[in-house]
Formats: structure tokens, sequence, C-alpha cells
């Protein structure tokens, strides 16, 4: 039997309210979607040693790349230096532990301002343990700006920098250290090392020290 126009637009009425009512279910009535965890609040670190890992992160500052020595590089060591001495006036660090920081830091600013020379293609011999140095501070600032820390990332890092400290220190000081690999790790270096990995990672175990 043919439907009749009146009859169409009946059905037409009867399917639209039966889809509305459908989406008013799953709308309207639908529990609400989890919600993600909050954020735990960020705690700041102390100013001492927020100033400290603020000079760290300066050695990325592009006023740094240069072979020459600036306005900028010398303020730089200044500020670590008297950031690292009121640390130790504190006696929130260890004098000894201090100067293997120290030194490292140093190594790190003649380790990006040779960068700019050709002559440092040569490679000397403190260039591997300087460059892992970097390298592994700059891993650790992408570790702690993605917020996705892996421990076996940073304990490989905390190993590498516990080595590349202990040759350093032993350089700065006018030694010969050997070969990067075989080289005996200081307990001064393994905490200078500690202390650096928590401090760039901003995850408060520096302080224990």
């Amino acid at each position: 039997m043919k439907t009749t126009r009146r009859e169409f637009i009946h059905r037409v009425g009867i399917a639209l309210g039966s889809l509305m009512a459908a989406r008013c279910v799953t709308t309207c009535y639908a529990p609400d979607p989890p919600t993600s965890a909050p954020t735990p609040p960020v705690t700041p670190l102390p100013p001492d040693w927020a100033a400290l890992r603020a000079c760290w992160f300066d050695l990325d500052d592009p006023k740094l790349q240069s072979f020459e020595d600036t306005d900028f590089s010398h303020e730089l060591r200044q500020r670590h230096e008297d950031t690292l001495t009121a640390l130790v006036d504190s006696g929130e660090l260890d004098a000894a532990v201090a100067d293997e920081i120290a030194a490292a830091f140093e190594e790190a600013i003649a380790h990006v301002q040779r960068q700019q020379a050709s002559c440092y293609i040569a490679l000397p011999p403190e260039f591997a343990p300087r460059d892992d140095l970097v390298r592994q501070t700059d891993l650790l600032e992408d570790l702690a700006a993605a917020g996705d820390i892996d421990p076996g990332t940073v304990a490989q890092a905390q190993e590498a920098l516990e080595r590349d400290i202990t040759w350093l220190a032993q350089f700065h000081a006018g030694e010969m250290p050997g070969e990067l690999e075989g080289i005996e790790v200081t307990p001064e270096a393994a905490e200078a090392a500690r202390i650096l990995v928590a401090l760039l990672l901003g995850t408060q175990g520096f302080e224990d020290s």
C-alpha cells in the first residue's frame, strides 16, 4: 500500500525523535571521562643550588660560543665560583667535592670555547672527557625538560660523569691521567657526579652531600 505524505512525515518525526533521545543518552547521561592525575607541584630549588644549576645551563648560551674569553665567560666563571663558595661556607657542600665540580665546569667552558677553533680538530687527550662531560650534561638537561626520567639512562650518565670528572680533575691539576675508560674513580668525583646529576635533573638529591 502506498505511503501517504502525512504518514511519511510522521515516520520521519519518530525516527528523528529516537535519534535525539539516543544522543541525549550518550552525551547527557554518559559518565564523565576520567580526569588525568593532578600534576604534583614543583618544589623550587634553594637559591644557591638554583644559581649553580643555572650556571651549568648557561653552557648552552650562544654568548659563550667564542674562542676568546668574553665578559660573559668571565661573569659565568665568577658566578659559578661564588655559588660554590657560598654552598661550602654554609656547610651544604664539601670543599673537596666543590673543587671537583669547579674543575669540571672550567673544563666544560674550555671545551665549548675550543670547539670554535679549527686546531681543536686534532683531538688532544682532554677532548674525549670534555666532550663526554658536556654531552652527558646535555642529556640530563633534556631528560629534565621532557619529564621522563629513565633510571637506567640516568645511571649510565652518572657512571660516565664519574669517570669524566675524575679524569678532568687530574688534568686540571696538571697531571696526565691515563685512559678514560680505565681510570679509577675517586670518592670526591663520584659524589660530585651524583650531585651534578641530581642538580641538573632537579630531583632534590644534591643537598644530602
